[in-house]
């Protein structure tokens, strides 16, 4: 056996007859996690995630009268050790593949990582006339901000060009750099008054900016606010364009209320609490072992293992957060933040997500996750003990 894939996971099975049989495979557990099937000189063979390990590998390798057009590339001649980890549900068996493509593939990890291209919002204040634009680097710098996550290039695009638009930020700022700023479509249909162009305007420039930065981490009731009351006070005074051009402002406002920027927050800021299912462990006095629920904090800073819990009454909860939430463990093991994003991005943005996703960007409330708990699987939790 390869010592460092032992290393690396769980534990393996290895080939002791010519042929894989059911009992040759029998030691593989049926959670779910990870395998790996390597040949007879140690040499990768597949690396896949399993809802169940034994019965994936039972597919894999004994089933060889199945339909050959729908069956899969038989490896079972080829396989010597199976090597497996368990992980028990899709948040961390996609980090734990993620991990063990790395360390198993090295630079050719890539070709076996699928993961959704992350989208964010961004601006960068130290540059000449600030704007909003799309970027897919989550890494941020002095003077920098990131916003997400979008489940979409399109759903962020249309996030900065709302905030572009309403606040009258620079939208065409590839003209900045070419000296021909005056023949800027917006500035001739005037809907830009040229900061660009007229140094008098860049105080004003500077607090449009400060609001859209403001609104892009949530503060939307304050813009709306101030657009229908120039909306109210330009219709009295009989100035219907303007009065339209609130209203227009107002409903681009409106979108960044849609689900599909729910979780644009600033980057820097962002924060979810992750349950869902864990190993089942043996109970002093009871016969069957208990599900445990698996508890994730997870930032764009690194997704952390809160520990394995199942709560029964409210204040249970409550002692388990407050011991647990503010701590900063050692965070699971991915590359780097823009990794990070993506797995995140592909558990939030399925359309069945798997367990409990509760966007603490702005707190918990023992009252939303009680409520989750209940719905999600059942539990019977006391209130107020």
């Amino acid at each position: 056996m390869n010592a460092s894939y032992e290393e690396l996971f769980d534990s393996s099975v290895t080939l002791k007859q010519n042929n894989w049989t059911q009992d040759a495979l029998a030691d593989l557990p049926t959670c779910k996690g990870v395998l790996f099937f390597v040949n007879a000189a140690g040499k990768p063979i597949q690396l896949l995630q399993a809802a169940n390990c034994r019965r994936t590998a039972q597919a894999k390798l004994l089933h060889k009268d199945a339909d050959p057009a729908t069956r899969k590339p038989d490896v079972s001649d080829l396989t010597t050790v199976i090597y497996h980890t368990c992980c028990y549900n899709n948040f961390l068996s996609q980090i734990t593949y993620t991990q063990l493509a790395h360390a198993v593939f090295g630079k050719d990890a890539a070709n076996w990582i699928q993961l959704p291209k992350i989208s964010l919002a961004a601006i960068d204040t130290d540059v000449f006339l600030p704007y909003f634009y799309v970027t897919d680097t989550a890494n941020e710098h002095p003077g920098q901000q990131r916003f997400g996550l979008f489940p979409s290039r399109k759903a962020a695009a249309e996030f900065c060009d709302v905030l572009n638009t309403v606040f009258v930020l620079c939208r065409n700022p590839a003209l900045l750099e070419t000296g021909k700023e005056q023949s800027c479509p917006y500035l001739q249909m005037q809907t830009c008054p040229g900061p660009c162009l007229h140094t008098e305007l860049r105080e004003s420039y500077a607090n449009a900016l400060n609001r859209a930065v403001e609104t892009a981490a949530g503060t939307l009731e304050t813009p709306q606010q101030q657009l229908q009351q120039q909306m109210q006070q330009a219709s009295k005074r009989m100035e219907f364009e303007h009065a339209q051009q609130c209203k227009k402002n107002l409903d681009l406002l409106q979108k960044l209320t849609r689900p599909d920027v729910q979780y644009a927050h600033p980057l820097r800021d962002l924060c979810f609490l992750h349950i869902d299912i864990g190993p089942k462990v043996s109970i002093e006095g009871q016969k069957r072992k208990q599900q445990q629920l698996m508890w994730f904090k997870v930032t764009s800073q690194g997704a952390f293992h809160l520990g394995d819990f199942v709560p029964d009454t409210e204040n249970s909860i409550s002692e388990f957060l407050e011991t647990n939430w503010t701590k900063t463990p050692t965070p699971l093991p991915l590359k780097d933040s823009k990794e990070l994003l993506s797995v995140l991005s592909l558990q939030l943005f399925r359309n069945q997500r798997p367990g409990i996703w509760i966007d603490a960007t702005l707190g918990i409330w023992l009252e939303k996750i009680i409520s989750e708990l209940k719905r999600q699987w059942n539990l019977d939790i006391t209130i107020g003990a």
